[in-house]
């Protein structure tokens, strides 16, 4: 049996950390086709099925389960080894300049502060804001967005942990109004609107009882923010659906209660996105490197 590349099994472990081709293949820069033959190259060389594999989910076999822990301490060691090697190639320095929308500006800072603290040379110039923004044409070296909202003909490459929505409202509000047992009652309530720079309202996506449901919220109130939103539901105004970033505290602290956690499914991870990798610079290059590594 020929012996397995880094390659594939890096390819093993991004299937299996995702349990998603689709998003594996954004992670790894390679088409979903191309991933799944190499998976299936790799099952056929060691003689074992690694992966159920349906038209709706992926997941690990025993053993596939198995086969992973065992082969991720090893590659986490090269990958490790290789970052280290090239990192001493040369010593990153200059400017990059970052955009990103405002919430995943705020999500990315603790990240990029501590990239700076280590490559103290590399100087950042991060700008949030929400409209759609052209990299190439206003000279941004990276862009910070979800997957489906990067361009088609820019490379991405997935960071940090899966995104997740809560629907929070006040103690208070709850108190005067029973909590929402299923997607549909929210009709019921008073719900705060999130419009999307496109003009669009941001519709609550759900996943109840193996259904996707769309829910267009009703409200008297509307806003153009997180920042808001979150300001708006503090106050009592209503209930929102929210990146649960912006409310971990709030709802940690119990100022906000958290409903419906069992209908709303994670989220993709965001990206940082470039337009291609020819004369990248090793700033960037080690920033990159850096993300991919970030577990906050």
């Amino acid at each position: 049996m020929r012996t397995l590349g880094i390659g594939e099994l890096e390819a093993v472990l991004a299937v299996a950390r995702n349990r998603s081709f689709r998003i594996a293949a954004i992670e790894l820069e390679m088409s979903t086709s191309a991933l799944s033959q190499s998976i299936a190259l790799t099952e056929s060389r060691i003689g074992v099925q690694l992966f159920n594999r349906t038209t709706r989910s992926v997941s690990l076999t025993d053993a596939g389960s198995q086969y992973v822990e065992a082969i991720s301490p090893a590659v986490l060691v090269i990958r490790d080894a290789t970052q280290i090697a090239s990192s001493l190639k040369n010593i990153p320095r200059g400017r990059l300049r970052i955009t990103a929308p405002v919430g995943a500006t705020r999500q990315a800072m603790p990240m990029l502060l501590a990239f700076m603290q280590q490559y103290t040379d590399v100087e950042l110039d991060i700008k949030g804001e929400d409209r759609k923004v052209d990299i190439v044409a206003e000279g941004f070296d990276i862009g910070i967005r979800y997957p489906s909202q990067v361009p088609k003909d820019m490379i991405a490459v997935p960071y940090g942990r899966p995104q997740r929505g809560v629907v929070v409202g006040t103690p208070d509000y709850f108190g005067r109004r029973p909590a929402p047992c299923s997607p549909s009652q929210l009709l019921h309530h008073e719900c705060i609107r999130h419009r999307l720079p496109d003009g669009s309202i941001d519709p609550w996506d759900f996943e109840y009882r193996g259904k996707k449901t769309k829910i267009e919220p009703t409200g008297k109130l509307t806003v153009n923010s997180s920042h808001l939103v979150r300001e708006a539901v503090l106050s009592g105004a209503g209930i929102a659906f929210i990146n649960e970033w912006h409310v971990l505290a709030d709802v940690g602290n119990k100022s906000l209660v958290s409903v419906l956690g069992k209908c709303i499914p994670a989220y993709d991870r965001l990206c940082l996105y470039f337009p291609n990798r020819r004369h990248m610079s090793n700033s960037m290059q080690m920033l990159i490197a850096f993300a991919r590594g970030w577990n906050p």
